[in-house]
C-alpha cells in the first residue's frame, strides 16, 4: 500500500520544493518507488511559445528520475500570478476542480511506494473555490485525503510562532502531522536558530531534521526518511 505524506510551509519562500526533492532522491536510493507531485502551481514563468513552466512540478519529476512521463502526471493546474491557488485562478479566469486534483494524487498512488504531495504556502491558503461560493484551504484538502503531513518551516527568527500556529491547527483539526523539517534558507546565521529546534520539542512538535544552508540536504534527512519509510528513528539526546 503506498504511504502518502502532504507537504506544507509555514510560509512561502520556505524550500519546500528543495526539500521534498531531495527526500524523493533519497527515498529512490534506498530502493523505493518515490514521487512527488503539486497539483496546482502558481508563478510559473511563460515560455516565448506562451507555455506556462511550472518550475516545482518540473523539479519533481527530474527528482523522480522519470522524465520520460508527461509533466501532466505531476501537476494539474499551472498558473501565472504569485498567487495563492484559489486567487489566481479567480484572476486567470480558471475553474479549479479539486476532483481533478484528487484524481491526480490517486493515480500517483498507484504508480509509487512514498507519495509526496506538495501544496501552496501554509496550511490555510486558498486552495480551491471562490470568494462567492466559499475557499477550500489545503488544511480543507489534507483532511480530505486522510494522509500525515510534514511541515517545512524556515529557519529564522519568527519560527516558534510560525510552527506553533502551524502545529495548533493540525491538532484542532485532528490532522497528523508526522513530523517539522526546519530549513535554513538565509545565509546570515542568527542565534535563533541555536535553539528553535529544542524550545519546539518541549511543546511536543516532532522536530524531525534541522538543514543548514546551502548544505547537500539528501545527508540531512536520514531521519525524515525513517519516519516516512516506518524505519526505527535514533533516540535524541
Amino acid at each position: 500500500m503506498t504511504q502518502t505524506f502532504f507537504v506544507t510551509g509555514t510560509d512561502t519562500g520556505v524550500g519546500k520544493t528543495a526539500v521534498t526533492c531531495a527526500l524523493v532522491r533519497s527515498l529512490t536510493a534506498a530502493g523505493y518507488r518515490a514521487r512527488a507531485i503539486k497539483p496546482i502551481e502558481t508563478g510559473c514563468a511563460v515560455s516565448a511559445d506562451g507555455e506556462l513552466l511550472p518550475a516545482d512540478a518540473l523539479a519533481h519529476r527530474a527528482a523522480s528520475g522519470l522524465a520520460e512521463l508527461p509533466l501532466e502526471r505531476f501537476i494539474r493546474y499551472r498558473l501565472r500570478e504569485p498567487l495563492a491557488p484559489a486567487v489566481a485562478a479567480e484572476r486567470a479566469g480558471v475553474d479549479l476542480d479539486i476532483s481533478t486534483c484528487l484524481e491526480l494524487i490517486r493515480t500517483a498512488q498507484t504508480e509509487t511506494d512514498i507519495l509526496l504531495v506538495e501544496g501552496a504556502g501554509g496550511l490555510l491558503v486558498p486552495f480551491t473555490g471562490t470568494a462567492r461560493n466559499g475557499y477550500q484551504t489545503v488544511a480543507d484538502v489534507i483532511e480530505t485525503l486522510g494522509v500525515p503531513v510534514l511541515v517545512v518551516a524556515r529557519a529564522r527568527l519568527g519560527t516558534l510562532n510560525h510552527v506553533l500556529l502551524t502545529w495548533e491547527e493540525l491538532r484542532r483539526r485532528n490532522l497528523v502531522c508526522a513530523g517539522v523539517i526546519l530549513n535554513d534558507v538565509d545565509a546570515e546565521a542568527g542565534l535563533e536558530r541555536e535553539d528553535n529546534a529544542r524550545v519546539l520539542r518541549t511543546f511536543g512538535v516532532p522536530v524531525l531534521a534541522e538543514l543548514p544552508y546551502t548544505a547537500h540536504l539528501e545527508s540531512h534527512l536520514a531521519d525524515v526518511v525513517r519516519c516516512i519509510t516506518g524505519s526505527p528513528r535514533r533516540e535524541r539526546s
